[in-house]
């Protein structure tokens, strides 16, 4: 491609068309430049180039075998038009070449540096040029040399030009041919007189030359031999002199160097001020340092130290400046300031100490362990915190240790400036400088005294329970087993007992841990108070009690005592504004009729107190050997009843509530059953009590839930009249956020609406703790349930409490209602549940009813509802889908 004009085309090709020398013969004159420009480059090629309208041609080449390239792919091409010295480090990687032939293929150009060759009348002719064929530079000495013989080939053609013209212009004169020859002889003369003179003047700066750059070499490997980084930089921010670390460190390489700004190598902009006002400094002052951090090409950050003198060099005021890596400086600074940060931040005294035992140095844990300030104990000894308590084995260690310059640790009592001891594990180690010599120790003060404390307390809770503070499991074994012994010796008697709180696990999950611990703590306080100083009571684990009752032979006397108990515990407790009831069972074993060893004593009250729970609760009984059978039965009826729910052995069955008034199925109770692997109904009275205990009521009680959700939505479904559902809730299914989502859960997954279910609590679970049953009562009544007050008249509701509770209906109880017609006081127990139902604007339901004489006493006293036996045995679901399609109603007349 032509890169010049039309017009300066036309003036440069007539400039070189009068130099007379395209396709001439090869001259030594120029010959010898060429070869002197390639040794001084130090490179394996150079030319001398002339262009003409189509071609480079070599009027002179070294180490290069064609003679002309095409000029549209010719280096010069590009310096001819840019009017300048053209450098290319690498054409391999510059864009304007990598693809270029020359590059490509022979001679495998990698580096060029050409000069034009710039005529007297302004017009490039050509370029005179090195080559090389691997990546480099120029130093800067080679680079001047390159500009001066480029300028000595010019002078050659200006010459050679200039007698052309002498020669035309003799000819044009018409002279004589002899005369023109004597003319050019002596033309010819000058020449070679001037080629002569200019060949010593080549030999002389060739010596110059290598004399410069011998001198420029030992400077720059002086240079590079400083340690961190050196550079030379003008006002301008010119790079003029570096060492290699600069280009190493920062990864520009001297190209990039060249053409960039001290300012540059800095990132931030806070930085880039700071050094821009140091380099002022150096240029107003004479010298600055500072530190910073130098910002590599890769962008990574190493801080630095620069110093900087402002110096005179060839003429230029310039900064002469030396930068050092502080990275491990820093490091180490920050290490030493992480040290002594932990030194003071240590919860450990730390001091340090002359030989002498003077105090030099102390953190502030040591005023805040021994009250003294630091300034107190500086130019002291460390021994006055002994306080005259020096006879200490662990005194005697330390003074042998320092005297043998020896790393010691010792356990001392100390005392603080309040004059209270504290106990101290002194670690003391010595200091040596370089040559190994001890000069200082320190000393290490870690107060133990919570450790102390601790290992004291730990000693007490191996024998004391640390909530109720009743002696422990250990102690109680170790006092039964001492019992064994004593009572073997004198012939004599002992009782061990099992207590267990009845429905305890309610009240901790219901109420909460810290409730229950006071729970634990006012019951323990009534046993005590119920036995003598002599016995034992031990809190034998979670909410179980035992005790020991040493040479009590008469068992009617611990009848009475088993009963006080039982009486204590009944007392309603009072904690943190909650009023509630808690039972107990009891169990009972005797030495030796029933066990001479501890185990089997203990085993056998614990049978004797699963088989009060199984008594109802709330009793106590003696140990007898068949309870041991009975235990083993209910260990395999809890783990067949784990089994149960997952092998869908559960089933509903439903007792149908009657209208007293129409006669009219008007609700059914849903009750659960459970069909063992053998296909035998389990009696509910066998297995609710140990579900119950176990928590297993829990998982089956959500099942029976929404079973019968489901089963209810199903008879609506099927065009059945509509009737509500009630589910009996348990004590542990009583909390708040638990059972509010079970029966969300269960309503919006059978499609039931809320005024259909109807739960119902026992009278005992709301009066556990009112307050928060009424809570509770309230947001089941907002969701839209019924509820019903089950088993009415065998707790102990307070009528203070009964009005506030949100309750549809109250149940009597069955056991009022079997012996209506045989027992008065029972007649009069329901009538008057009749009647305080009815005034607190509740509907009243009796259960059991299973005569006439029991249906016609409920009527007349105005009782709405009723369910038994009388009407229907509890029912499948099929049987229950089937009463309901056939209209069954009671008769009432």
């Amino acid at each position: 491609m032509n890169l010049i004009g039309n017009t300066d085309e036309k003036l440069r090709l007539k400039s070189l068309s009068e130099c007379h020398i395209l396709d001439t013969e090869p001259e030594s004159r120029f010959d010898e430049i060429t070869r002197f420009a390639a040794s001084i480059c130090d490179t394996p090629m150079a030319l001398m180039t002339l262009i003409d309208d189509k071609r480079q041609w070599f009027k002179s080449r070294f180490g290069i075998e064609m003679r002309e390239t095409p000029k549209e792919i010719a280096f010069c091409n590009v310096a001819v038009v840019e009017r300048r010295m053209l450098i290319v480090p690498d054409a391999c990687a510059d864009p304007r070449f990598m693809n270029n032939p020359l590059v490509t293929g022979e001679p495998h150009i990698r580096f060029y540096a050409g000069t034009p060759l710039t005529m007297r009348d302004g017009q490039i002719v050509g370029t005179f040029a090195v080559l090389d064929h691997r990546e480099r530079k120029l130093t800067s000495v080679q680079y001047a040399a390159l500009g001066i013989l480029g300028r000595q080939v010019v002078a050659q053609l200006e010459l050679r030009k200039n007698m052309k013209a002498v020669e035309q212009a003799l000819a044009h004169l018409g002279r004589s041919e002899e005369h023109l020859r004597r003319l050019n002889t002596e033309l010819e003369e000058r020449v070679a007189e001037r080629t002569a003179a200019l060949h010593r003047t080549n030999l002389s700066l060739q010596a110059q030359i290598e004399s410069r750059t011998a001198e420029a070499r030992d400077l720059q490997s002086v240079i590079d031999s400083l340690p961190g980084v050196f550079y030379v930089f003008d006002q301008a921010g010119r790079y003029l002199r570096w060492n290699r670390n600069l280009e190493t460190v920062s990864g520009y390489s001297e190209e990039e160097i060249r053409n960039i700004n001290p300012s540059d190598f800095f990132g931030a902009e806070a930085e880039k001020a700071a050094v821009a006002a140091r380099i002022h400094d150096v240029f107003e002052d004479g010298w600055a340092t500072i530190e910073a951090e130098l910002t590599t090409k890769s962008g990574k950050r190493i801080p630095y130290l620069f110093s900087g003198v402002r110096i005179d060099l060839e003429g230029k005021i310039c900064v002469s400046g030396l930068g050092v890596d502080i990275t491990e400086r820093r490091h180490a600074e920050e290490t030493l300031r992480l040290r002594d940060r932990a030194i003071q931040a240590s919860v450990n005294a730390i001091v340090i100490t002359g030989l002498d035992g003077q105090v030099e140095f102390a953190n502030p844990a040591f005023e805040r362990i021994t009250g003294y300030a630091v300034a107190e104990l500086i130019g002291r000894n460390c021994r006055f915190l002994q306080a005259g308590d020096t006879e200490q084995a662990g005194i005697a260690v330390l003074r042998n240790a320092i005297a043998q310059r020896q790393e010691v640790s010792a356990l001392l009592r100390n005392y603080r400036k309040d004059g209270t001891l504290f106990w101290n594990e002194m670690h003391i180690a010595p200091v040596r400088d370089p040559y190994g010599v001890v000069t200082h120790f320190v000393g290490v003060l870690n107060d133990i005294s919570a450790i102390k404390h601790y290992e004291h307390e730990l000693e007490r809770q191996a024998s004391f329970d640390p909530l109720t503070e009743l002696v422990n499991r250990n102690v109680l074994m170790d006092r039964i087993r001492h019992g064994i012994a004593t009572a073997e010796r004198n012939a004599d008697c002992m009782t061990i007992g099992f207590l267990d709180l009845d429905n305890f696990k309610f009240i901790n999950d219901s109420l909460g841990h810290t409730i229950g611990d006071e729970l634990l703590k006012s019951v323990a306080h009534r046993l005590v108070d119920c036995l003598r100083e002599t016995d034992t009571i031990a809190r034998y684990g979670g909410d179980e009690f035992a005790f020991v009752l040493f040479g009590r032979k008469d068992e009617s006397a611990i009848n009475v005592l088993m009963n006080r108990i039982l009486k204590s515990i009944d007392k309603p407790f009072e904690i943190q504004g909650h009023k509630f009831f808690v039972s107990c069972s009891i169990g009972l074993s005797f030495y030796p009729k029933d066990g001479t060893d501890v185990d089997t004593l203990l085993k056998n009250a614990d049978a004797a107190m699963y088989r009060a729970k199984e008594q109802g609760k709330n009793n106590f009984q003696m140990y007898k050997p068949s309870m041991n059978v009975r235990v083993k039965q209910r260990l395999s009826l809890e783990s067949k009843l784990r089994q149960a729910l997952s092998a869908d052995q559960f089933i509903l069955h439903y007792q149908p509530k009657v209208s007293l008034k129409s006669g009219q199925v008007v609700g059914v109770e849903a009750l659960l059953r459970w069909k063992s692997e053998q296909g035998k109904l389990v009696e509910p009275s066998t297995f609710i009590p140990l579900a119950e205990e176990t928590g297993l009521i829990v998982p089956i009680g959500e099942w029976v839930l929404h079973t019968a959700c489901v089963h209810s939505r199903e008879l609506l479904l099927a065009g059945l009249p509509s009737l509500r559902v009630a589910v009996n809730i348990s004590a542990r299914q009583f909390r708040p956020k638990t059972l509010m989502h079970l029966i969300g859960k269960a309503l919006s997954a059978s499609g039931l609406d809320p005024g259909s279910l109807e739960l119902e609590l026992t009278e005992s679970l709301v009066m556990q703790n009112p307050e928060d049953a009424i809570r509770v009562l309230r947001e089941l009544k907002a969701m839209g349930l019924r509820l019903a007050i089950d088993d009415f008249g065998t707790g102990y509701s307070s009528l203070s409490y009964l009005q506030r509770f949100p309750v549809d209906h109250l149940k009597i109880d069955q056991s009022f209602v079997r012996d209506i017609g045989a027992d008065p006081n029972d007649a009069i127990i329901a009538r008057a549940v009749i009647s305080l139902g009815h005034s607190l604007g509740m509907s009243v339901i009796a259960e059991g009813v299973s005569n006439s004489q029991q249906l016609s006493f409920l009527r007349e006293n105005g009782c709405d509802e009723m369910q038994g036996y009388l009407f229907s045995h509890p029912v499948p679901i099929e049987e229950l889908r089937t009463l309901l399609a056939d209209r069954r109603s009671l008769a009432l007349h």
